[in-house]
């Protein structure tokens, strides 16, 4: 038998936490002196701590332990523990990379706040001819593959026109999640045929526009959108209609997303 701190020695487990297993009923001492409550280890025991640490060290709680030391030797039964706690990981690990993304995006967006200065100009917006494609998708992420159909259907249809200076509209009249009414358009010269979902139209003049311009990714969007708010709002003046986000320079113009443009406009009108 070995005495606690010379079992926690050889195991490299602390003496602390083996009167944790202990308490939780995963790994009792081998004797237990009864006057002096002493804990007194046997070497027997040291292939049943290993599988412990290692279930540990996976992610595995103490009740999962306890359910399992039991069914240990059986093959099926802990093959598909580990595939369902491969999974669990998987998705812990999707979620940390995803917190990560956002600190760096975070951090990105700081760097362009800091060296960005934010005008408001209001002005009037003329009339435009444009290819448009209003579909419902499921979240905003989704606006990409819209784009990708458009350009498509303008290649395949001789449609003259670029994706810079291309509007996203969004419908809704509140904020949503999923099942966005998203509608894309471009400028072009002349109507061509509508067809396949795809339609020739023309957006109608906004004779008072309040716009601005933010350049990089879209992750800029809350501090121009910020900054708008506050002028209208400081100059007396109300949304009257929706705001639409003006791709000045995207993928089409642009060597990657730190060089994009956008300008969001919106009607206004006086309080």
């Amino acid at each position: 038998m070995f005495k606690i701190g010379e079992f926690s020695k050889m195991v490299k487990v602390s003496a602390r936490m083996l009167r944790y297993y202990d308490q939780c009923g995963l790994l009792s001492p081998a004797v237990t002196d009864r006057f002096t409550g002493y804990r007194s280890y046997s070497a027997e025991q040291i292939p049943q701590l290993s599988r412990i640490v290692e279930l540990r060290d996976m992610g595995f709680g103490v009740e999962e332990i306890k359910a399992i030391i039991p069914n240990y030797n059986d093959a099926d039964f802990l093959h598909r523990v580990l595939e369902q706690k491969h999974r669990e990981v998987e998705t812990l690990v999707a979620e940390e990379q995803n917190k990560l993304t956002n600190i760096a995006a975070m951090r990105g967006r700081l760097m362009e706040v800091k060296n960005m200065v934010y005008e408001v100009e209001l002005k009037a917006l003329p009339a435009e001819k444009v290819l448009s494609l209003r579909e419902n998708i499921p979240g905003g992420a989704d606006e990409v593959a819209m784009w990708n159909k458009l350009a498509n259907f303008a290649r395949t249809n001789n449609v003259p026109c670029t994706l810079y200076g291309g509007y996203s509209i969004y419908h809704d009249n509140e904020y949503k999640d999923s099942d966005l009414d998203v509608e894309i358009a471009v400028p072009v010269s002349a109507f061509g045929e509508s067809k396949d979902g795809f339609k020739f139209r023309e957006l109608a003049a906004i004779p008072q526009a309040a716009t601005i311009q933010f350049s990089g990714s879209y992750t800029g969007y809350n501090e121009a959108i910020g900054k708008l708010a506050s002028w209208v709002e400081k100059n007396g003046y109300v949304f009257a209609g929706m705001i639409r986000g003006c791709a000045i320079k995207t993928y089409s113009n642009a060597e990657s997303e730190d060089d994009f443009l956008t300008e969001l406009q919106v009607p206004v009108a006086k309080a």
